[in-house]
């Protein structure tokens, strides 16, 4: 790569190489006798030094010229002439000349080094900023957006995006050049071309990062879909084969003409079929829920809810199954949260009736708002006594709670503690959108 050089203003040249040094040989020139020459060339080559450090190598060279030239006409006999006539002048010279120069090639080697360290430090930061920056958005066109930012402002360069395929286009990547790629609007040095070359790359790399964790999250909600049509396959072929083959059984046994029944039998045979039908249609409801929450989610209202409120309708929503329930709410009157009222309500109505159906007939309920999520918390006592199968399914309650959650980016959580006998059962919703 080729190396940066630094070029001063004309005036500043002019004014270092040319100007000064006069000053210089005409501030002393007052106590010449009191100097000699090889002072008076020390001291031109002390001000020689320090324009090669703070300029280039051109500028300290002509610096050298200019300052052997002064001192010859300043100070050497004949003055006020280029004649010299005493040879070890000539030799003085010489050696100011060589020695000049030499300090001029070494700083001037040593700046443009500085300045390409500097340079390749600053190239370095902007790649680093840039990728930290690019992996945090999710989208191209954000990447596209702040890619241009950050070249514009460090090349000072004007770019753009383009997506045509035209000549002085640097592409995103060469064989993909629908992806398009950056251009600018004149032409760029080298080591332009190669940083602007290297953040294309960059670029590039993270957006393959964003669509690969894109199709990992496509991926995943793919298979949070399969495993939830999973559970609610198991658990409708449980709830539903149950009083089934319940009614089954018992109209099979009145319809059959061999088996003589006593009233009291065919009574009780009836009082079956109708319970059991009862329950197939508490689970057609279910179904029927589910489905209506499943349509809400698709357009979710966030309004500001009281909690209190909320969890009141919730009961009044199952009032006979809850008509002997006792609730204790955890939860200042004037507590409030921000999500659908509908779903929410529907969800609190679920954890109660499944509270009620499978504990004691009591339960505490309490609101507990955190930083980024609110939380509904129901523990109950497990009732011993009802006893389910190892093959029970999971209750579409349950899965209507998880449905709602994740319609409010959320879950839901049902946790069994077998050894303190209790049940909790957390809806826990984000406070985002509130």
């Amino acid at each position: 790569m080729m190396q940066s050089v630094f070029k001063p203003p004309l005036f500043k040249a002019i004014f270092l190489s040319v100007l000064m040094p006069l000053v210089v040989v005409l501030a002393i020139f007052p106590f010449r006798e009191l100097f000699t020459t090889t002072d008076i060339v020390m001291l031109q080559l002390l001000w020689v030094t320090w324009v090669a450090v703070r300029s280039n190598r051109r500028v300290a060279a002509l610096t050298t010229l200019v300052s052997v030239a002064c001192t010859d006409w300043f100070y050497v006999v004949p003055y006020f002439t280029f004649h010299i006539e005493n040879i070890e002048y000539v030799v003085t010279f010489v050696v100011m000349l060589i020695v000049g120069l030499v300090i001029s090639h070494l700083a001037g080697e040593l700046n443009t080094k500085v300045r390409d360290v500097q340079e390749h430090a600053s190239n370095s930061r902007l790649l680093y900023e840039l990728a930290k920056k690019l992996n945090e958005l999710d989208s191209l066109d954000e990447q596209k957006q702040l890619f241009i930012a950050a070249m514009t402002a460090h090349l000072k360069v004007k770019c753009d995006w383009q997506v045509t395929q035209t000549n002085n286009v640097m592409y995103l990547n060469e064989q993909l050049p629908e992806l398009g790629g950056i251009a600018f609007a004149k032409p760029l040095t080298s080591e332009q071309q190669a940083l602007a070359d290297t953040a294309c790359s960059l670029l590039y790399q993270v957006h393959e990062k964003t669509l690969l964790r894109q199709q990992s999250a496509a991926i995943a909600v793919q298979a949070e879909l399969e495993r939830s049509k999973n559970t609610l396959l198991r658990s409708l072929s449980h709830d539903l084969r149950t009083p089934l083959a319940t009614i089954m059984g018992a109209s099979s046994m009145l319809a059959d003409e061999e088996i003589e029944l006593s009233r009291d039998v065919v009574k009780e045979q009836a009082s079956n079929i109708f319970e059991q039908s009862k329950i197939l249609n508490q689970h057609f409801d279910k179904v029927m829920e589910l489905s209506k929450v499943n349509k809400l989610g698709e357009n979710i209202t966030w309004q500001k809810l009281n909690v209190s409120s909320l969890i009141s309708e919730a009961k009044a929503r199952r009032q006979q199954q809850l008509s002997d329930f006792k609730l204790t709410i955890n939860a200042a009157q004037n507590s409030a949260c921000y999500g659908d009222e509908t779903l929410l309500e529907i969800a609190c109505a679920n954890m109660l009736e499944n509270a009620a159906r499978y504990g004691d007939g009591t339960a505490d309920m309490q609101f507990i708002e955190r930083e980024n999520e609110y939380q509904l918390v129901l523990i109950n006592s497990i009732n011993r006594n009802n006893e389910t199968s190892q093959d029970e399914g999971v209750g579409l309650g349950s899965i209507i709670c998880d449905v709602v959650a994740k319609c409010q980016q959320g879950q839901f959580e049902l946790t069994l503690n077998e050894q303190t006998g209790q049940a909790k059962a957390q809806l826990i919703w984000s406070k985002q959108h509130g």
